[in-house]
């Protein structure tokens, strides 16, 4: 009879785990990457079922010797590996997490439960067959700001991920007062990573000389992953980022791919922006479980 099974790093079979993740749907596909995994959350265990039926990595973390399961940054959801995975297998999964940690934090598919402590949520886009089509869905707003600048920017790719670290830091760096240089050193590798592989582009505008815009996406089934971006004050003035987003989109369709992902936002007015061009809101579950005795409850946040 088949059972689910814990699985440590070091046992984990890559050729039957990259052999299941090629049947997974292409959507949620980033996520489900072992080079992800190993750059993001290095060292990441698996609960399997069966011979690699179903899967589930984990991203487990040991602290004053208490295991907990907490989503890593810079992955938006933890994949459910397998075409039969339901409720009733991700109520499973629930279960085993409960019985064996006492603190959880993770994302899921919206689908496989109706039972979530909150949900979150991100933005995706059906590309169309051309640019002409595909600006027909963006808000009059965003077609304007598109009609203006169009001489003054200079459209850049290049593979400099330390660069645009560097300018993700300075532009951005204060909105995410978590991150240590240890996810900004992750966030390099797999930028690193995704140009060696020849599915990631570093995208940048110039303004007089200098960069006020850069964008990081990488393609994958079918799909264009707006991983991370930043701008400058300058950017914000000239409206770079509505020129680099349509950019991306334009570069993503000459690819052929279909969807554009743009991996956030819970924030309302980054989704507000996403939205501009023609994105929709799309779900996926929160599951908490904190059961720490105190005071250690007090020293971790679910």
């Amino acid at each position: 009879m088949e059972s689910w099974s814990y699985i440590n790093h070091k046992n984990i079979d890559r050729i039957k785990y990259n052999a299941a993740v090629e049947l997974y749907s292409p959507h949620e596909a980033l996520y489900a990457q072992d080079f992800i995994w190993d750059i993001l959350h290095p060292g990441w265990d698996l609960l399997v079922f069966g011979d690699y039926k179903l899967i589930v990595p984990l991203p487990h973390k040991r602290k004053w010797f208490c295991t907990s399961f907490r989503q890593p940054i810079f992955m938006r959801t933890i994949p459910l590996i397998g075409g039969s995975f339901d409720k009733h297998s991700f109520e499973q999964v629930c279960a085993i997490l409960e019985a064996n940690c006492a603190l959880v934090h993770l994302n899921f598919n919206i689908d496989t439960s109706d039972k979530w402590t909150s949900t979150g949520t991100f933005q995706l886009l059906d590309l169309q067959d051309d640019i002409s089509r595909q600006r027909e869905n963006y808000s009059t707003n965003a077609r304007r700001i598109l009609k203006n600048h169009t001489d003054d920017f200079k459209f850049e790719e290049n593979s400099d991920a330390s660069a645009f670290v560097s300018f993700f830091k300075a532009q951005v760096g204060f909105k995410y007062g978590n991150l240590k240089e240890l996810h900004y050193g992750r966030l390099e590798a797999l930028i690193e990573m995704a140009i060696g592989k020849d599915i990631g582009t570093i995208s940048t505008i110039m303004f007089n000389g200098a960069p006020i815009a850069m964008a990081f996406f990488i393609d994958l089934n079918g799909v264009r992953y707006y991983v991370k971006g930043a701008s400058s004050e300058k950017a914000k003035e000239v409206g770079a980022m509505f020129h680099l987003i349509d950019h991306g989109i334009e570069n993503a369709l000459g690819k052929g791919l279909k969807k554009f992902d743009f991996v956030g936002s819970n924030t309302k007015g980054v989704a507000d922006f996403n939205k501009k061009f023609g994105a929709k809101d799309v779900s996926y579950g929160i599951y908490k479980s904190n059961d720490l005795a105190w005071p250690l409850s007090m020293f971790f946040s679910s």
